[in-house]
């Protein structure tokens, strides 16, 4: 599965995820700064999901128009460590994260 981060999730956390993931960051491929819906365009069908960050990416932009599932991760506070506790939920919600909609992994959400 192709997976690529968004610019407000932190670099290192791309190292929590093993094979048969192949992710990239936003960051290391240049394309940090890019307005989300160009971002998005560039995503569409080339990944599997885009992990973001942006709790206002949803209201922004319609997302039915790409072919990418997007996942909007919100631990409590924007840490590393808070972020890879979130890990276990993001693997187990990509199978059934729909492309072209939202799919929310929060820290309220984890037991």
């Amino acid at each position: 599965m192709r997976l690529i981060f968004d610019e407000n999730l932190p670099v290192d956390l791309v190292q929590s995820f093993e094979p048969p993931h192949d992710v990239d960051h936003v960051e290391e491929l240049g394309w940090k700064g890019i307005k989300n819906g160009d971002l998005l365009g560039r995503i569409s069908g080339n990944y599997d999901a885009f992990l973001t960050g942006d709790t206002s990416l949803p209201h922004q932009q319609k997302l039915s128009r790409y072919d990418v599932a997007v996942i909007v991760i919100r631990p409590h506070r924007n840490t590393l460590a808070e972020f890879i506790a979130l890990v276990p939920a993001v693997l187990a919600a990509l199978p059934t994260a729909p492309k072209g909609a939202v799919t929310v992994v929060s820290a309220a959400a984890t037991p």
